[in-house]
């Protein structure tokens, strides 16, 4: 078995159970269980396969935010296709400072600028440090940054700021934060699926628990044809 944490007090033993569910026809066609000490993200590239071999496309990836780092997301992209999420958070430590959205990010110019007016040049990835003697002569130091004398206020550009910032516009927008709630669904297979086989995993070994989830996924599936055969009647 595996151990994880979710969070510094969440700890979680065994596998991470992952499924790609169609949104339109609400079937389960794919399945990946890793352990759970092992990234979110890891369970995308097995399922993105399996897709594959089906013969169908992703055209539209409505993912949890632990998977946007994974190469699937690049794919899908590149082949022309759109990826939803929530954003990564932006908020600063301290709830009375300055937070990240408050600064004017050009991802052009790969420059980023704080309220009084400095520049600061980036590269995706980088860690970004004002100049500590602007930021020490700063009347607005007091509200951006509680770092010692001396040090400038830090700001974190991600790898991926570009599909960050567009995640965090489609967030800010009724319309958008509405296609963000297009995944729930999913979370509804997970809730059935965890209902009917139970939170521990069944076996040893990735594999005979991957059989395990796809059975109850194939279960999960008639359910969701016959309750739609009764609407239907």
């Amino acid at each position: 078995m595996r151990h994880g944490r979710k969070t510094r007090s969440k700890r979680f033993d065994g596998y991470k159970e992952h499924i790609a569910r169609d949104l339109d026809l609400l079937v389960i066609v794919a399945c990946s269980v890793t352990p759970a000490n092992r990234p979110e993200e890891e369970g995308a590239a097995p399922i993105a396969e399996d897709i594959q071999h089906q013969g169908l496309r992703v055209v539209a990836l409505h993912i949890d935010r632990a998977y946007v780092n994974s190469p699937v997301v690049d794919d899908v992209i590149r082949e022309g296709g759109h990826v939803f999420s929530k954003p990564w958070g932006q908020r600063a430590r301290s709830p009375d400072l300055f937070s990240k959205r408050d600064f004017k990010i050009d991802l052009r110019a790969k420059t980023i600028t704080c309220s009084p007016g400095q520049v600061e040049a980036f590269e995706p990835g980088d860690t970004v440090e004002f100049d500590p003697d602007e930021c020490g002569a700063c009347p607005l130091r007091t509200k951006c940054t509680q770092a010692a004398s001396g040090r400038g206020r830090t700001v974190s550009i991600a790898e991926d700021e570009a599909l960050q910032s567009k995640f965090r516009k489609l967030q800010q927008t009724g319309p958008g934060r509405a296609v963000l709630r297009q995944r729930i669904p999913v979370e509804h297979a997970l809730a059935h699926i965890a209902a009917r086989k139970g939170h521990s995993a069944r076996y040893i070994g990735a594999r005979r628990n991957l059989f395990d989830l796809r059975r109850a996924a194939a279960i999960q599936n008639l359910e969701s044809a016959q309750r739609l055969m009764q609407e239907d009647a």
